[in-house]
């Protein structure tokens, strides 16, 4: 391919256009977050479509997407204790099936988990508190979209992060 010299005359031109056109795209950001505990008729109403089990309640919720795919989630809602695990295979299913995958989420040890630590500007953040879990068990896996749940067994509650 020959350049000539008009297209070097255009040359700054499609380079400043190109950086603008990324970095507009990188920078639209947006973030939805309850602070305040939410019944499951309030978190439908604010698009929180996590496959609650009929005992849920007090949710807590923050999305976040930014640039280029960069997105984070941050769930926590309460169960009765009978429907703990329910609640948490229902999630696991839930996340294959949007995700068209099986990814395994074997149980271990709440003491063998990796707890996220919420950028700086999602804080404050006093509902999220997972390695405060001193009864439970963390499922998770670490592909993106892949769901990370911290199970506390003692207040039967659910955390539930996800990222890419």
């Amino acid at each position: 391919m020959r350049i000539d010299k008009q297209m070097i005359k255009f040359l700054p031109f499609i380079l400043f256009a190109a950086i603008a056109f990324f970095s507009i795209g990188c920078s639209d950001e947006s973030t939805f977050r309850s602070d305040k505990p939410l019944t499951q008729t309030d978190a439908v109403k604010a698009h929180v479509d996590y496959p609650f089990t009929p005992t849920a309640n007090s949710i807590y919720y923050l999305f976040y997407g930014g640039g280029m795919q960069d997105t984070e989630s941050y769930v926590r809602f309460d169960v009765d204790s009978e429907e703990l695990d329910a609640a948490v295979d229902a999630l696991v299913s839930w996340n294959n099936s949007q995700m068209k995958r099986t990814l395994p989420y074997p149980r271990v040890a709440i003491s063998a988990a990796e707890f996220p630590s919420p950028l700086k500007k999602f804080l404050p953040m006093p509902w999220w508190d997972p390695s405060a879990i001193t009864t439970g068990y963390y499922r998770g896996h670490i592909d993106g979209y892949a769901l990370r749940i911290f199970v506390d067994q003692a207040r039967s509650r659910i955390y539930v992060y996800q990222n890419d």
